[in-house]
């Protein structure tokens, strides 16, 4: 057989076996771009660098107390459902994290004070904004992590159908009626995951007692299990968000504006990986592909996706200035630079799949410490010097160590299964 026969046959083959699942993840998740990339589009027309940069800084903090506040246990709690042998329920997972929202609330609020008395200056109607914001990140991260832990997708696909619509008409109204700025903006993007939220957990069947009341029986596993994630969550978040702060302090809010519209075409395609990589992970929990073929999938992925990136960074450096606005001309360079740190990320986007997949936990947190650490040093290092292309550059180099320490270390960790 030829090579090109070869390869046809690979790709049918992982065409067949990923489609269905892949393709309800990836709608799910394209309706969440959809919404996002509106929300980029209107705000930045609208409100210039600076009021681009606003709306950043509150989504970077919404992550990162979700990334805390969450203890990890949406990752544990999909996991735990996926397991034949688990006895974690819906009501567990639903439960806990009704649990933990008081926290989300507690440390939202104080993150956003600090800041604003430090730094920023904020409006108190800006702070209840970026407050309801980061609750409603967290219940509804939490709640779709729980319904892929009952892997179904559909319901999902219809969640964030609906929600997109809904948020996209929101930020519609208020700029045709001339009333969308940053505070009103960040309001209206934490309306629809609460609804969205409410109505998956209901669909799930988790606010049903089952057992010991509130499912505490299970609570400690779920933050036990959690532990590993909660550090490769908060790890991840300062590999790849905490350069916004950064820059936001020592270049302040208009710089931050064209660096996130730069990122605006690699992070849209994220949303491959990660719907590439929750299939994986999802059948490879299940049982029903082993490690040779989950890698399988993986590379052929890496590959493709190589391509896909190249060919967005040529549109984008064209079409840049032209969707966004003249303003964010300067961005255009940033682009070219974060895009192939992107293809350096899924890497380990996709070797953080083959983990989850095989219930490999403790695995996940380390990678994502040691490539946490290395970004922190040089977002430090070189955004005070050379603003936001330090931070490009920083991404760039620090993603090549998160890749590398991620691949030796997953490895390790899937030889020990054989």
């Amino acid at each position: 057989m030829s090579a090109v026969g070869r390869l046809r046959d690979l790709w049918v083959g992982w065409a067949t076996r990923l489609r269905g699942e892949f393709l309800l993840v990836l709608l799910a998740r394209l309706a969440n771009v959809g919404a996002g990339t509106a929300l980029v589009i209107l705000t930045a027309r609208h409100l210039g660098p600076s009021g681009r940069g606003e709306i950043v800084l509150a989504f970077t903090i919404a992550w990162a107390t979700t990334s805390v506040a969450s203890l990890g246990t949406s990752t544990s709690g999909r996991i735990g459902l996926l397991r034949p042998d688990s006895t974690v329920t819906a009501h567990d997972v639903v439960s806990l994290t009704a649990a933990l929202v008081p926290l989300q609330l507690l440390l939202s609020t104080v993150v956003v004070a600090v800041l604003s008395v430090v730094s920023f200056h904020w409006s108190p109607s800006f702070i209840i904004a970026i407050v309801a914001l980061s609750v409603a990140t967290m219940v509804f991260h939490s709640a779709v992590c729980l319904m892929y832990g009952l892997r179904r997708y559909g319901e999902v696909l219809i969640a964030e159908g609906i929600l997109a619509v809904l948020q996209i008409g929101f930020l519609a109204g208020l700029f045709w009626s001339d009333r969308l700025t940053a505070t009103s903006a960040v309001a209206a993007m934490a309306i629809g995951p609460i609804l969205g939220a409410v109505w998956l957990v209901g669909r799930s069947g988790g606010l049903h007692r089952t057992g010991v009341p509130w499912g505490r029986s299970n609570w400690r596993t779920l933050v036990v299990d959690g532990l590993s994630p909660m550090a490769g969550d908060i790890s991840l978040f300062l590999a790849l968000r905490l350069n916004r702060l950064v820059v936001a302090v020592y270049a302040g809010t208009h710089s931050l504006g064209l660096f996130t519209v730069a990122l605006a075409v690699p992070e849209t395609l994220r949303v491959l990986p990660k719907a590439v990589g929750q299939v994986v992970a999802d059948r490879a929990r299940s049982g029903i592909d082993p490690i040779a073929v989950a890698r399988r999938h993986t590379r052929v992925f890496v590959v493709g996706h190589g391509l896909v990136l190249a060919a967005a960074a040529a549109a984008g450096w064209v079409l840049l200035p032209a969707i966004f606005g003249e303003g964010f001309a300067d961005a255009r360079d940033v682009l070219v630079l974060m895009t192939a740190a992107e293809f350096v990320l899924v890497i380990h986007l996709m070797h953080q799949a083959l983990l989850v997949g095989f219930g490999r936990l403790k695995g996940i947190g380390l990678p994502q410490v040691v490539g946490a650490v290395v970004m922190v040093v040089l977002d430090l290092v070189m955004i005070p010097v050379w603003g936001m292309r330090g931070a490009a550059w920083a991404c760039l180099l620090g993603f090549g160590a998160l890749a590398a320490v991620s691949t030796g270390w997953t490895n390790r960790e899937l030889r020990r299964i054989g």
